[in-house]
């Protein structure tokens, strides 16, 4: 933000109308609020050898003859007028994001860059160029046009196209976005000594007087119109980019607390997973001593979720103050751990009293007692997990002949292991 502020308190943009502003003192204008970096050498005698980079400054203005400079030239001001961003950036590179915005906004008042004449010196080689241009704006509903002077230092592609090197040119001259060589950068000044090249531009700059002088519309336009809208542009364009910078910062902000908040959620999986593991690796049977309630936490507060009765056998998995924690029906529920056993002793005391009549055993499950050896025969009665029942006889058809409570009849044999 700090570079964005220095950006615009130097900010002062107009590509041909800075001329007039410089002496408008001479004029009674008031400065012209525009940027326009004129980036001028003068010429010498041009006695210095080609073979040094310095030569180009000093070489003689001449007005040039290279189609495809001039073909450049023309179709950046073009695309420029129109406010074609897209094509000026396949000419002129780089084009930083506040001059993109500034030429959207600036190229609405422009009705079109008019009679350009390009002048030209070599460059650090002789594949580059030193490139001041004439020309003439004519603004939307304003009679007169005015003239102007601009400057760019223009390269040779590796595929042997020109383009124009945008670091020297008037945005970034005036605003600083991008770093310069310090070669090119020692070139430019050089040139900008020059004797012809200070002449080309107090021509121009007389031209331009005389059109303010001529026309109080042109005038006011620049002095005051065209002033107050680039004002506006900068204030919106600063504002813009804060509230970017501000929705990023929020974004990001989201984007890590949702980053931390899946860790975490991870972190809490691969822990209950773990513990998990670690209880089923604990885990053995017990066997309920009495008619418990079932309970989904560790606390008489918790709600019921049921009733195992006495002898039900249990998965139980850890203790927790006083609470074991069972399989209940697939989920994990929890009962008082002090009506459970542990199922293996149950089993090794387990009475295997024998009489004349047939083995008392005590159930592992509750059974129904039936009348006949069928699933559709008549109840005779229901024997409970834990209660005794006598066996005296077992059949191939997996039934067994038993007596409960007095009672006679029969149930399946695997409930009676």
């Amino acid at each position: 933000m700090a570079k964005l502020q220095e950006l615009f308190q130097k900010i002062k943009i107009d590509k041909v109308t800075s001329f007039c502003r410089k002496n408008a003192r001479y004029f009674g204008a008031v400065a012209v609020f525009v940027v326009m970096v004129l980036i001028l050498a003068r010429c010498t005698d041009g006695t210095t050898s080609d073979k040094d980079p310095m030569a180009g400054a000093y070489q003689q203005y001449t007005e040039s003859n290279n189609a495809e400079v001039n073909d450049l030239v023309e179709r950046y001001y073009e695309a420029y007028a129109a406010g074609d961003v897209d094509t000026l950036k396949t000419i002129a590179t780089p084009i930083s994001d506040a001059e993109v915005s500034y030429i959207q906004f600036y190229s609405q008042y422009i009705e079109q860059y008019q009679n350009l004449k390009v002048y030209t010196k070599r460059g650090l080689d002789s594949s580059s160029y030193l490139c001041s241009v004439y020309l003439q704006i004519k603004f939307a509903n304003i009679e007169t046009p005015v003239a102007g002077l601009d400057f760019f230092y223009i390269q040779t592609n590796e595929d042997g196209s020109l383009y124009i090197n945008n670091v020297y040119g008037s945005f970034n001259q005036a605003n600083g976005e991008f770093d310069m060589d310090t070669d090119v950068a020692s070139l430019i000044a050089t040139f900008e000594q020059q004797a012809d090249v200070l002449a080309l531009q107090a021509e121009v700059q007389q031209e331009c007087n005389e059109a303010m002088l001529a026309d109080e519309n042109l005038n006011t336009f620049v002095n005051s119109t065209l002033q107050d809208a680039i004002a506006k542009w900068a204030s919106d364009y600063k504002a813009a980019v804060a509230k970017a910078a501000e929705e990023a910062a929020a974004a990001k902000a989201a984007e890590e607390a949702a980053a931390a908040q899946a860790a975490q959620e991870a972190a809490a999986a691969q822990a209950a997973a773990e513990a998990e593991a670690a209880e089923a690796a604990n885990a053995k049977q017990m066997v309920t001593t009495d008619k418990i309630n079932v309970r989904d936490a560790a606390s008489e507060n918790g709600n019921l979720l049921g009733q195992l009765a006495s002898g039900t056998q249990v998965t139980w998995y850890a203790e927790e103050n006083g609470w074991a924690k069972i399989d209940y029906n697939g989920t994990k529920a929890y009962v008082k751990s002090e009506y459970l056993t542990d199922a293996n002793a149950t089993a090794a005391t387990q009475s295997t009293q024998t009489t004349a009549q047939g083995q008392t055993i005590t159930l592992q499950t509750t059974v129904n007692v039936r009348e006949s050896m069928s699933e559709t025969a008549p109840k005779v009665a229901v024997a409970y997990a834990g209660e005794p029942i006598t066996v005296y006889q077992n059949y191939s058809e997996g039934w067994s002949k038993v007596s409960y409570n007095g009672k006679e009849g029969y149930c399946k044999t695997e409930y009676l292991q």
